[in-house]
């Protein structure tokens, strides 16, 4: 079965199934940057695994040998009906970096794409069960007449666009278009990616492609890490970056992966109040297979804050008042620390209104058994500017680490919800926050307290060299922004540096 949705309606939930990539470009066009009509569609799995069973998957070489009677099943797989009725009327498309006319040849394109990238794990990684499933989904954009289409890439460090044509020319001034739509486009993302452009009626951004710069050469004095990058369809290509503050993974939702600094799980994103046994076991699943794959690494799990907006009862003044939701995550924290012996695994207290409540929620873990102990830490989430003005106190009260929560910090200090998106704009209004936190980053510093930021704002350039000069120990970061992240950690290092000995 295979699902499809046009690109301008894609949201962050819609993620796991059309990959976060694909969520971008949507989320691109709602900001105003051009986009042109299409669908996102993800592959026929089972049809694929049915038709390529019948041959010989024994060696790369019996493979290749069968391709060309592979593709004759393949193009017996006939379009889907839903395919016809999402492109209506239609008849002209991109995908794949292919011109196509049709649906029916848009169908077999799209086959022939994803029967390539099964051919590439062969190759790879050798045959082995599920080659054919998690194959990346793939946009068609909708076009009428057009003149060229190529590939844009931004690199900071020689601070130049570098644009590659597929088929068609730009004109000096569109190139020039070309260049500052690509800077634009980055900044509405925050972080550099690589973008397909499309020139129809137009200049605009057909799909979006994660940012892949060369390895640089090792500086002393740097840490070395091993960092990954992370495509839509679970391929992970290992490079290396350099970077001293390190990457923690939101891995709230997906599957763990080789390599990571440390590990971030939002319990609300898993525990349904709805569904309790169920989400129950998907968090004891998701506690499990975290602390096991990074073993000896840092794993900080936040507990549920469940929230129905801003001002509502929520965080731990929840917790303390819902022994529903408290129990059932402290029982998934004791299972995987005490019986799968997982002591990596950590707590963070979520969302405060004062000292009385975190206070107040300790007494209630220690009920609990999962007080502070040399093998257990307890961290405190920062997301309303009392805990910053009251910082001190909260430190005395006693804390292994701290969490910003930026979103939630900005949104407070600003006086907006950060979730509506007709006034999400104001986040990008950062000055005034950063002057509001220095008191109190400089204080976590002086005390020796380890401190790590999350949310969307930690990817704004200004905001990441304050969090640098200032000492971060961690960024939290979703899969597929992990590599971008190290390099941008590493220019900002260096800026700093470079800024410190002029």
């Amino acid at each position: 079965m295979i699902e499809i949705l046009p690109i301008k309606v894609l949201r962050d939930e819609d993620g796991p199934i059309f990959g976060s990539l694909n969520v971008s470009l949507g989320k691109l066009a709602r900001l105003g940057i051009p986009v042109p009509n299409g669908i996102i569609i993800t592959p026929p799995a089972l049809k694929l695994k049915t038709t390529l069973e019948h041959f010989d998957f024994g060696s790369n070489e019996l493979f290749e040998q069968s391709l060309n009677l592979v593709k004759k099943e393949i193009e017996k797989i006939p379009a889907p009906e839903i395919l016809q009725k999402e492109v209506k009327n239609q008849t002209l498309f991109i995908a794949g970096n292919q011109k196509v006319k049709t649906v029916s040849k848009l169908w077999l394109n799209l086959l022939y794409i994803w029967i390539e990238e099964i051919k590439s794990r062969l190759w790879r990684d050798g045959f082995y069960p599920g080659i054919t499933e998690n194959l990346d989904p793939q946009v068609v954009i909708f076009v009428k007449n057009p003149e060229a289409f190529g590939t844009s890439l931004y690199e900071p460090e020689i601070d130049e666009t570098i644009i590659d044509t597929v088929f068609g020319n730009l004109l000096p001034l569109e190139s020039k278009k070309l260049d500052e739509l690509t800077q634009l486009t980055n900044k509405r993302l925050l972080i550099p990616h690589k973008f397909e452009w499309v020139l129809d009626n137009g200049l605009k951004i057909a799909k979006v492609l994660p940012y892949t710069p060369g390895v640089q050469a090792d500086t002393p004095g740097v840490n070395v890490e091993m960092s990954a990058e992370f495509h839509t369809g679970g391929e992970v290509e290992v490079r290396k970056t350099k970077s001293a503050v390190k990457v923690f993974l939101d891995l709230s939702i997906g599957l763990a992966v080789d390599r990571a600094d440390g590990i971030f799980i939002s319990s609300e994103k898993i525990f349904d109040l709805s569904k309790p046994q169920t989400s129950f076991e998907e968090l004891i699943f998701k506690l499990v297979e975290a602390g096991n794959t990074y073993s000896g690494k840092l794993v900080l799990v936040k507990f549920a804050d469940m929230s129905e907006g801003m001002g509502k009862i929520r965080g731990t003044l929840r917790l303390l008042h819902q022994k529903s939701l408290f129990d059932p995550l402290c029982e998934a924290i004791l299972f995987a620390r005490n019986k799968k012996d997982l002591l990596n695994i950590n707590i963070v207290i979520p969302f405060v209104r004062g000292v009385s409540e975190l206070q107040q929620i300790k007494r209630e873990l220690a009920a609990k058994k999962l007080m502070r102990k040399n093998s257990l830490q307890q961290w405190l989430e920062l997301a309303v500017p009392e805990n910053i003005i009251n910082l001190e106190e909260y430190l005395i009260t006693g804390v292994d680490g701290v969490v910003l929560n930026l979103d939630e910090l900005s949104a407070h200090f600003g006086g907006y919800d950060h979730k509506q998106e007709d006034v999400a704009h104001y986040k990008h209004e950062v000055t005034g926050l950063l002057k509001f936190l220095e008191d109190g980053v400089n204080l976590m510093h002086k005390s020796k307290i380890p401190f790590i930021a999350y949310g969307s704002l930690t990817l704004n350039p200004t905001v990441l060299e304050f969090l640098v000069e200032k000492g971060v120990s961690g960024i939290v970061v979703e899969r597929y922004e992990a590599p971008a992240v190290s390099d941008l950690l590493h220019q900002a290092e260096k800026r700093m540096i470079l800024g410190r000995v002029s």
